[in-house]
Order: structure tokens, then sequence, then C-alpha cells
């Protein structure tokens, strides 16, 4: 009983040993998802990782608060190998072992992440520490919100599909309020007919054919239809330039193209949530102009096409008269002669 109580006590005497043997971390902490690492006086150990001191060149530490809950992160640069310990609670073990890095290693830099301010000096630089080893001091605490940080982290495309669904909101409204404007205006009781309502002219900066007049004009934005969901609108622009409606044709002046449609050329005009589509009988697709205004684009048209097929109607009609009355005029004619004919191909009889 004797010889085992010593033999466990001399068990017990060599683990003691041992123990104390062992070196002791400076700095002992988790970071990330229970990463354990140590910082030894010669070597940083990072869930079993060893990384030697001597080979530490630069030293990046970020603090930040979020949601009221305060973390540290860590970039350390060992020559070609960059360790990043994210997601450190402890911010004061984080900031202790910034300070044993700097005084342990002098080739050693100590950065400043972008965006953050530098703070007040560190413990580092009040126990004398020569402040040309280090570039700048530790950076406070970023305030940094959760809506700041989630569309700093949100995707490009989910902000594009954000964008796209905002404008196709207001672009449904504004179709909305303009359908409301042009059912007051055919609900006014003693109005005259919009189509009647006489169109002012208007000044244009191009040269027009002898007696044609332009009625309208507005800076439009030539597009190819959409066939994609969710397509950005720079693929949809072709061209950027100058819708003018006369009362004989419709005129775009372009950077790019120039299109020159008349009115008796013209099929089908059809109005869409910010523009207007037109398409010819010598056209393969149609052609769409966004603008600001395309309900009022759409009634002047409609007021102008009103007009054109009244004038040529009225154009026919003056044709068909003519062409009666010269036939009237020339059948006369016809009959006076046939009978002087007649009369001087009879045989004289004495």
């Amino acid at each position: 009983m004797e010889r085992r109580s010593e033999r466990g006590r001399n068990q017990v005497d060599v683990s003691e040993g041992e123990e104390q043997a062992a070196p002791v971390p400076i700095v002992e902490g988790t970071c990330g998802w229970g990463r354990l690492f140590q910082l030894y006086p010669d070597h940083l150990r990072v869930h079993g990782v060893v990384y030697e001191l001597r080979h530490l060149t630069q030293i990046r530490p970020v603090y930040r608060t979020l949601l009221g809950l305060p973390s540290a992160r860590l970039e350390l640069t060992f020559g070609q190998q960059r360790v990043i310990l994210r997601g450190i609670a402890a911010v004061e073990d984080a900031r202790k072992m910034v300070d044993y890095l700097l005084h342990t290693c002098p080739q050693a830099r100590l950065l400043v992440a972008p965006g953050h301010e530098s703070g007040p000096p560190t413990e580092s630089a009040s126990a004398g520490v020569d402040p040309a080893a280090t570039e700048t001091t530790v950076p406070l605490v970023a305030r940094e919100t959760p809506t700041a940080l989630m569309r700093a982290l949100a995707p490009t495309g989910w902000q594009a599909a954000r964008r796209e669904l905002l404008q196709r909101r207001r672009a449904r409204l504004q179709e909305e309020r303009e359908r409301r404007q042009e059912a007051t205006l055919s609900r006014e009781s003693g109005r005259r007919s919009p189509l009647k309502d006489p169109l002012p002219p208007v000044q244009v900066p191009v040269r027009l054919a002898y007696g044609e007049r332009a009625y309208y004009c507005c800076q439009a934005t030539l597009c190819n239809e959409q066939l994609r969901p969710f397509a950005p609108p720079e693929e949809a622009v072709r061209d950027h330039g100058l819708l003018i409606l006369t009362d004989r044709r419709l005129l775009y002046l372009g950077r790019r193209c120039q299109i020159l449609l008349g009115y008796d050329h013209l099929l089908q005009v059809s109005r869409q949530r910010n523009g207007v589509a037109f398409l010819a009988d010598h056209w393969r697709r149609r052609e769409l102009f966004t603008m600001r205004r395309p309900l009022e684009c759409v009634l002047c048209l409609e007021k102008l096409l009103w007009r054109f097929q009244q004038e040529r109607q009225l154009s026919t009609l003056m044709s068909v008269e003519l062409e009666e009355q010269d036939e009237e005029a020339t059948s006369p004619n016809q009959e006076a002669r046939q009978p002087e004919r007649h009369a001087g191909s009879e045989p004289v009889t004495r």
C-alpha cells in the first residue's frame, strides 16, 4: 500500500513538472465559428497551424460595433501568407495582442482599414514606442448601421432587379394617372370633340417642306422592346434625339439615325407605359419612342391623323369633281364635232 501511494505521488509530481514546463499563451481566445487562436512569445497558433512571429510584416486591426455588439478583426501578413481572424468578441484581448505584436515585431507595420478614422494613442504609444515604427494608430470603433451593411453586402443583380421594379411601378402609376386624365376630359359636358380643337404650330430646328407645319416637338429616345425580364434599360436604348409631328409626316432626328414616316404609310400607333410605338407598312417591326408625356403625344397625333384623313378625303372628292367636270366639258365638244363631220361628208346636189 505504501509503494502504490509513493508511485501515485511520483506521477502527480511528474505531471505538475510537465505543466510548468509548457509555455503559457499570452493571449488566448476564439474567432469566427469557434476557431481557437493562441499567441505565444515567438509564434501564433491558429486552429492548430503555427505562424512564426519573425515573419510578421503587416498588422491591420478593424474594430466594429454591429447591433450594439462590439467585435474585432485582425489581418496579419506573414511573408506571402495572410491570416484573417474574424469575429473576435473579446476586443480587449485583440488590442492586447496588437500591442504585444508591435513591441515584439518592430519590422511589422500597422495599417488602417479604409473608411475608418484613427483613434487616440494606445498603450504602446503611451509606453514610449517609437511612432516612426508605425504608420497610423489603431482606428476607433466604426459606426456601421445594419442597413448600410446589408446594402454593401447585397449583390449587384438584386439591386438591378429592385431598381427595375421601382421603375415599373412609377411607370404604372403614371399610366393610371394619364388614363384618369383622359377619362375626365372625355366625360366633360359641353366640350367639343378634342379632334376638332385647333393645334398651335411650334418652331422646330429643322427646315420643313413648302406648306408643311410642325405641331408637336419633344425629346424622345429610340428603344428596342425588351424581350427578357429584368433587363437593364441601357441595353434597350438605341438613340437619343428629337421627335417632331407635322401635318404630313413624323420626323425623328437622332444622333445616329433619322426616321421619316408619312401618315399614309402609318398602320398602327400604340401607347406604352412610358412611350409610343409606331408600325409602318414597310417596317418589319415596331419602333418604340420613350418620352416624358406619351399621352400628350398620342392625343396630338390623333388630331393630326384626323385632320390628315379629312384633307385626304377632301382632296379625293375635289379630284373626282374635277374629273367629272372635265368629262362634262369634253362631251359637248365631241357631240358638236360629230354633226359637222356628218354635214361635210354629205354630197352636194344641184
